[in-house]
């Protein structure tokens, strides 16, 4: 496969995505990708704007080229031409938000996007191209807005790695989880299907519930948990998180989310692999008895999960499957091959 290919999905999807957010803008660089599909347009069109990431992200389509927020009436607006053998396509979003967080993104070593001057930035290598620029600033209806553009312009007919073989750009099934506000209940059982397997599900819904705690998604990559002890004291835990399709990752600071002593220093925590039959992987019963502890919120946010999201209810379900412990030969658990 094509090293270049390769390396414009990586860096789209995974690219700038450090730091902490200080904006409160909608997208960032590795959600432009994400914003326009071939997916079902007629042949003479070459793209339209992704409805199944900007509707659910609270935006209201015009046509097929142009969606506008109804509160905060940021823009997303797409053009599409062809270049003698090449398409361009060049996506604008017009943001009230902040752009340090976005220009951070974009400048952060690991994105492998050079700086070309104070407000463009390309991957170095010019097929396909791919380039931000940071445009004047835009005034609607006497409010003013920040300009953004991104540029793609790549070869008619050729397939990235995120291709399908029925269209270029697929219409993404990640759903935009950036600055959303969630709670969560999890389960974790041995599968009815086959004992040898566990199954853990996680529940995340609008509505709280005296059981559920708190999630919320930060910016693109930051996340925090919010729960209430017994004591009534209130706790946050801070990670980060991928998403992209139907897979999300989550990772959390080991320090942070270390058990302490009295005097508050943070004690040597056994991974939960390593903990043998007082695993919950051994016991799955004994997860629900740690719901609240940082042992529970840990065993939740270490793992990578299938994501679907249900509109009609208005609920999201994250679920993974993996091997239980095995006590006559040591093994390690390990996700299940589907």
């Amino acid at each position: 496969m094509n090293r270049k290919i390769v390396k414009l999905f990586t860096l789209m999807l995974f690219a700038c995505c450090m730091g902490k957010s200080l904006s409160a803008q909608q997208f960032y660089p590795m959600h432009f990708i994400q914003l326009f599909t071939d997916e079902g347009v007629s042949e003479n069109d070459i793209a339209r704007l992704n409805r199944n990431y900007l509707v659910p992200a609270g935006f209201q389509e015009v046509s097929d080229t142009l969606f506008v927020h109804p509160q905060h009436k940021e823009r997303v607006l797409l053009s599409a031409r062809q270049l003698g053998d090449k398409n361009e396509l060049l996506l604008t979003y017009l943001t009230t938000g902040d752009l340090k967080v976005f220009r951070e993104r974009l400048a952060a070593k690991e994105g492998g996007f050079e700086k070309v001057d104070e407000n463009t930035y390309q991957l170095p290598f010019k097929n396909p191209i791919n380039k931000f620029m940071i445009g004047k600033d835009t005034v609607i209806d006497t409010k003013r807005f920040h300009t953004i553009k991104y540029l793609l312009i790549y070869d008619r007919g050729h397939k990235f790695h995120f291709s399908a073989d029925h269209c270029t750009f697929p219409a993404t099934e990640t759903y935009p989880l950036q600055h959303t506000t969630w709670y969560f209940t999890a389960n974790y059982e041995r599968a009815q299907s086959n004992s040898e397997y566990n199954d853990i599900s996680v529940i995340f819904s609008k509505e709280k519930t005296k059981s559920s705690n708190k999630i919320e998604f930060v910016d693109d990559i930051n996340f925090k948990i919010t729960y209430t002890d017994q004591k009534k004291k209130v706790h946050v835990y801070r990670g980060t998180y991928q998403n992209y399709k139907s897979d999300i990752f989550f990772r959390y600071d080991g320090g942070e989310w270390s058990d302490r002593d009295k005097t508050g220093r943070a004690l040597h925590v056994p991974d939960e692999r390593d903990m043998g039959t007082e695993s919950f992987f051994y016991d799955p019963k004994s997860f629900a008895q740690a719901e609240g502890t940082l042992r529970y919120f840990r065993f939740i946010f270490s793992k990578s999960y299938k994501t679907s999201y249900h509109s009609d209810l208005g609920i999201m379900e994250l679920s993974e499957r993996e091997i239980r412990e095995q006590r006559d030969r040591g093994s390690m658990p390990k996700r299940e091959v589907r």
